[in-house]
């Protein structure tokens, strides 16, 4: 039987034979019919039924916060003023800036300044500056800076600037620039003696100059303009009285004082108007308010002393001829040095 199919040719004719057999009984064997494993699968219904509701666990109970309140921290004890009203003050005093508001209690330094004589009247120091900040009318328009320089030499005179300058845009509408210089001697007593003063004033106008002359040992006031004027005992020149005004006891309602603008001496009246509070730069302060006496048509002045500043001027109002506030001071910083 293998050797029949060793060749291709016999294999494929075995191969013909085989299929042609299959196909004879196929086509005469008797029908047969295989039984069938068709297995019934159920059909595949939908039914809708509502969801069971669970009853829901109840919620545990909320804790309530208890806050619980820091305690207050203490306030720290302020530190204890320190008043400059004599003459045995300390040799050196502090810079006070212009954000520090005055500590002294407003009620002592008004009884300091009703206990005022010539006995306890503070001392002028060696070395001020203060600066002050300018309004326009009675508006807190602000125009610019005022500064002062008080310097005591140790030969026994003095020198005294103060210098007025607008800033921004108030340049635009009223250019104003101010220099006053007043230099002198100060007596064994503390009280300045002028012996010259010179003004230049700067404005729309243009320039102008004043200036003045003390001859004490003549009596007499000589003036820029060629004028001459008998010179009073205790005259003062427009700066130099400022500061001369710490040196009062102020033990009347009105106090006499003779003036050089640097062109002619004028006489002032000023008005003690009491003590009181003004608020400044610097914070409220305790003052000396005093007025200068003046008829209709003619300028006014007033000035504030502060009392816990050795009486120094902390503000200023001046008065036009029509009665109107042609313009302010309100100190916005003191700097004071004995040393």
């Amino acid at each position: 039987m293998i050797a029949l199919l060793r060749t291709p040719a016999r294999r494929i004719a075995l191969a013909v034979a085989l299929s042609a057999l299959v196909h004879v009984l196929m086509l005469w064997l008797p029908h047969m019919t295989l039984p069938r494993f068709d297995s019934q699968l159920p059909l595949l219904t939908a039914k809708l039924e509502p969801v069971p509701i669970l009853p829901r666990k109840p919620a545990p109970p909320k804790q309530k916060t208890v806050r619980r309140h820091k305690p207050a921290k203490p306030k720290p004890t302020p530190p204890a003023p320190k008043i400059l009203a004599s003459k045995s003050a300390p040799p050196t005093v502090p810079v006070i800036p212009a954000a520090e508001k005055a500590t002294q209690d407003a009620t002592g330094a008004g009884e300091a300044y009703d206990n005022r004589n010539k006995t306890n009247i503070p001392h002028l120091p060696k070395h001020a500056q203060l600066r002050f900040a300018a309004y326009l009318g009675s508006s807190s328009t602000y125009i610019g800076e005022m500064r002062h320089n008080l310097e005591i030499l140790e030969d026994g005179h003095y020198m005294l600037q103060a210098e007025l300058r607008t800033v921004g845009l108030a340049r635009l509408f009223k250019s104003y620039n101010l220099s006053q210089t007043s230099r002198g001697s100060v007596t064994p007593n503390g009280d300045l003696k002028p012996e010259e003063f010179s003004e230049e004033r700067i404005d729309e106008h243009g320039k102008q100059d004043a200036s003045s002359r003390f001859d004490w040992n003549r009596h007499v006031a000589d003036f820029a303009n060629g004028t001459q004027e008998t010179l009073p005992d205790h005259s003062q020149d427009i700066l130099s009285f400022l500061y001369q005004l710490s040196q009062e006891s102020f033990d009347r309602e009105l106090v006499p004082l003779t003036i050089s603008n640097g062109k002619k001496l004028e006489s002032y009246q000023l008005e003690v108007s009491g003590v009181e509070d003004v608020i400044t730069p610097m914070g409220k302060l305790r003052t000396l308010h005093l007025r200068k006496m003046h008829d209709r048509g003619e300028e006014g002045l007033e000035i504030w002393l502060g009392l816990e500043y050795r009486m120094l001027p902390v503000k200023f109002l001046q008065i036009d001829r029509s009665g109107k506030i042609a313009g302010a001071l309100a100190i916005k910083e003191i700097r004071l040095s004995d040393k």
